[in-house]
């Protein structure tokens, strides 16, 4: 945690479920890294939530070794998502990030990502761009599973990025608060609603490249999460569609969530 008094610059949120094998090494990459960015002006939040290992017990022995980590511990499993918008509402700086607990995107793209936080509102990490560099891919069935959900999304939404799932995101800390009541979906489809309703709240979006691993220990699981992808998509369609279409208890998930968004017509049209 900073010191009392301290300014801090920038808040890294990792949402952890059950990484106690791989959460320490995590934390040690991505502390060294920000220190090196921010000297002691940062601070990693940990939401650790509805774990049954030590995940929050390996937390706060790292933090020890760096006094800018917190340790928030959920009881429920509130989903990748749901630990994300906990640490929305907790972070302390002006600039903030989130990634995976696996740290499969390296600590110098997240700096990137940071950096251009100077002429954008989001800055979102993309493993498909020219310049992403991928060190260690995913098994095959990922790849292909990753790649058809990418094509499906961009053809259901018509956004213009090519990945909407990297786990790597930053955030102006305004953003971050404006969109965190208007997203609804709380686990693997979080980052598409995510940026569906940044679309809407006429943020300024910048995918850009990084450099990734796929890292052993996943704990995705193919058909589940295909079952969930497609009642998540009809969800996020539904919320998507034209606005006389929508039912009404629908309508806020994009628009009510803005003030004056519903008089905004350009807002109501990024919605359409």
């Amino acid at each position: 945690m900073s010191s009392p008094g301290q300014t801090v610059h920038t808040t890294l949120i990792i949402p952890a479920h059950n990484e106690e094998a791989r959460l320490a090494t995590t934390l040690h990459r991505y502390s060294v890294a920000l220190r090196e960015r921010c000297g002691p002006a940062f601070e990693i939040v940990v939401v650790a939530n509805g774990c049954e290992d030590a995940t929050a017990d390996v937390a706060r022995r790292m933090a020890l070794k760096f006094p800018q980590i917190r340790v928030l511990e959920i009881d429920a499993r509130i989903g990748k998502g749901g630990a994300i918008l906990a640490g929305f509402d907790a972070a302390e700086a002006p600039d903030i990030a989130f990634v995976d607990a696996d740290a499969a995107t390296e600590p110098e793209s997240l700096l990137d990502l940071l950096d251009h936080l100077k002429t954008h509102d989001v800055v979102i990490g993309s493993r498909r761009l020219p310049g992403s560099l991928i060190t260690h891919k995913q098994p095959l069935k990922r790849q292909l599973f990753g790649s058809v959900f990418a094509v499906t999304a961009r053809l259901l939404f018509g956004l213009p990025f090519r990945d909407t799932q990297c786990g790597a995101k930053a955030f102006r800390a305004e953003s971050a608060r404006l969109l965190a009541p208007m997203v609804r979906e709380r686990s693997w489809m979080f980052d598409l609603d995510l940026l569906l309703s940044a679309d809407a709240a006429g943020l300024s979006i910048l995918e850009y490249p990084v450099t990734w691993a796929d890292q052993p220990g996943s704990q995705l699981r193919l058909l589940p999460t295909a079952r969930e992808v497609i009642g998540a998509l009809w969800r996020l369609k539904r919320r998507a569609a034209p606005i006389a279409e929508v039912e009404p208890d629908l309508v806020p998930g994009y628009i009510s969530a803005v003030p004056g968004a519903d008089r905004d017509p350009a807002i109501v049209a990024s919605v359409q």
